[in-house]
């Protein structure tokens, strides 16, 4: 974020367009409009409410306990004092003044343990609260569409939606709003009988500040995407390129150290200077409300002492007194300000909500069930996709149909939209006009847990978890009670040719991946991994196999054995996705994609005689696809 920018956010956010003299669309985006919650106060007090009675009823039964108990305690607080003065200065008993100190003291005491035990039980109880709302913020990220993923506005509800645990404290909230209210009914008698006009001036003060801090807080609700925006890129550098082992290599052979060290610094700034701002309003809270204190308690104590020094009130009165006046204007505040911080928290409960109630593309309950036994038609009708805030489309009205058993090859340079199109097929992005139909039945359609379930998927990037080998081949739900079939994990180990390097592991497919995790894990060669990726789609063995050039950072003629091992797998209709067209000469047909369309297709021999552009990139390639040839030409 660049000096324009914090300037702007120093300026109250005056124009609100904070990426306005920046090429950042997601600076931009951040400052288009002022930020509103999409539910109210009510709504989100109510949702908040109902979710902890359902969740947790303990966490309401120990803040609804607390209330007498507060109260009691108060009580005790405000008159037990004065009474020990007048007990001491009026009796000589040393043993009758004992005996009632320790009782009161007693009192005192098994009250306050009691509302210790109390409150204890209330924290664990919320931190056990806290802890399901990170379990339904996890299900909901994971569950989520993966196309969602890539919404930027969908990313700032995520961001918000973490801000949701002050909502717990709704319950606790009323109970201080409760004891607030009785404690303000006590003190306000004892006071009346020195000066009314007392509980009128601590009442104006409380008022004035709790308007100030609504203020406040008004104005930092506006400006927390900024703070998530900074956060987050500080957030990215510190976690991400510092705690990645594949930045390592650039970062030391190229002399990036001080680079990264100066971004760092920006970035640290940037944080630095929204902070600023943040707390620049709670700084203009902060001071209104020393002054009014300083007014009104100035105002009280002068009552309070004039009337002591004229001999109106005794020192136990006077004890009495300033202790009322004192916690009086406490009280309030603390209605107040627990009003301000549940409003404050129901704006966060409010994203919370937005974030959770997003809804999956496909039908929750769809009476089309998954098809697993046999290869299915695809057809793509009029097909149009654009990333969120793209400035074209990706896919431009494409329309095809591949029969069921097909083997396609997609084809086309980098950025023609062969990714896109693959997540389009297996419903990870939703178009953005037209429909995608599998055996004959929209995406949409399905429900998208059955809709996933029909496609092996080998994406361009894959990623090897920390499991054991045969959990990554087999992917299974162990948390769910699925179980591993170690009779079809084999046969796909021996099918993909990965049999002779398990036999060399003490303890086989059971050795785990990833040493940052597990110290006896292994790191498995290029060739390997691939081997490994090749077994996962003979075990998952879905009626739909996509292949996104998955072999890329092979040689072209082991990439070429590897897609013919692939091409053995029968039962399937067959993606294969290559920027090195030699690799999908054994398929049916080739769809070569260009300009965000289909420009060509037919069998590689048909595209050759038509001497177009697939037929020239080819000619170009062709010289590395020479059987026996290296890609530099010299003999293996």
């Amino acid at each position: 974020m660049g000096k324009k920018e914090i300037k702007e956010i120093k300026r109250k956010l005056k124009a609100k367009r904070i990426g306005a003299n920046t090429n950042s669309q997601e600076e931009k985006k951040v400052a288009e409009e002022k930020r509103k919650p999409k539910y109210g106060f009510l709504s989100c007090v109510g949702y908040m409410l109902s979710f902890i009675w359902h969740a947790d009823k303990k966490l309401a039964v120990f803040a609804v306990a607390l209330i007498p108990i507060t109260i009691i305690m108060s009580a005790l607080g405000l008159f037990v004092p004065p009474q020990l003065i007048e007990i001491i200065g009026s009796n000589s008993d040393f043993s009758y003044v004992a005996l009632v100190i320790f009782g009161l003291m007693s009192v005192i005491g098994i009250f306050t343990l009691i509302s210790s035990l109390l409150r204890t039980f209330n924290d664990y109880s919320k931190s056990v609260m806290a802890n399901k709302m990170d379990y339904i913020m996890e299900e909901k990220k994971w569950n989520l569409d993966y196309f969602y993923w890539l919404d930027p506005d969908c990313q700032k509800k995520m961001n918000r939606a973490w801000n949701a645990w002050g909502g717990l404290d709704f319950f606790n909230n009323f109970s201080d709003i409760a004891v607030s209210v009785a404690n303000f009914f006590l003190y306000s008698a004892v006071i009346s009988t020195l000066h009314p006009v007392i509980i009128l001036v601590l009442i104006v003060r409380c008022v004035i500040n709790f308007l100030v801090g609504l203020w406040a807080n008004k104005r930092n609700y506006e400006i927390q995407d900024e703070v998530q925006l900074a956060n987050k890129r500080v957030n990215y550098l510190a976690y991400n390129v510092s705690n990645d082992l594949s930045y390592g290599k650039d970062i030391r052979l190229y002399g990036l150290a001080g680079y990264l060290m100066l971004l760092a610094k920006k970035l640290n700034g940037d944080v630095i200077d929204i902070a600023e701002v943040r707390e620049g309003y709670y700084l203009r809270s902060s001071i209104v409300h020393l002054i009014t204190t300083l007014i009104s308690d100035g105002f009280c104590y002068a009552v309070l002492i004039s009337a002591a020094v004229n001999g109106a009130l005794s020192p136990s009165q006077f004890l009495l007194y300033i202790s009322a006046i004192t916690t009086l204007g406490g009280l309030v505040a603390n209605f107040l300000w627990t009003w301000s911080g549940m409003q404050k928290n129901a704006m966060h409960v409010s994203d919370f909500r937005e974030f959770v109630e997003l809804k999956r593309a496909g039908k929750v309950d769809s009476s089309l069930g998954a098809v697993l036994d046999r290869p299915l038609s695809i057809e793509f009708k009029n097909v149009s996709f654009r990333y969120p805030e793209g400035e074209k489309n990706v896919i431009e009205n494409v329309s095809f149909k591949i029969e069921a058993g097909e083997r396609i090859a997609l084809v086309g340079l980098n950025g023609s939209g062969k990714t896109t199109l693959t997540y389009l097929i297996c419903g990870l992005l939703a178009p953005t006009e037209g429909e995608v139909l599998i055996d004959g039945h929209s995406t949409l359609e399905y429900n998208r847990d059955d809709l996933y379930t029909m496609f092996s998927l080998i994406p361009q990037q894959y990623h090897l978890f920390p499991y054991s080998i045969a959990q990554n081949i087999a992917l299974a739900d162990l948390a769910g009670g699925e179980e591993i079939d170690y009779e079809k994990l084999n046969k796909c180990i021996a099918f993909a040719g990965l049999d002779e390097k398990i036999a060399t592991l003490e303890n086989g497919v059971e050795t785990p991946l990833n040493r940052q995790i597990y110290p006896d894990a292994i790191e498995l060669s290029g060739g390997e991994t691939q081997k490994l990726l090749l077994a996962r789609a003979l075990y998952r063995m879905a009626p739909i196999m996509l292949l996104d050039e998955p072999t890329a950072a092979l040689d072209p003629i082991s990439e070429d054995r590897m897609y013919q091992k692939y091409n053995e797998i029968e039962n399937t209709t067959s993606i294969f996705i290559s920027h090195r067209l030699a690799s999908t000469r054994f398929c049916d047909r080739v769809f070569f994609l260009d300009g965000a369309h289909i420009a060509e297709s037919g069998t590689h021999d048909e595209l050759i005689s038509m001497g177009g552009k697939y037929k020239e990139i080819f000619d170009v390639q062709a010289k590395y696809y020479k059987e026996g040839e290296k890609d530099d030409g010299t003999q293996e």
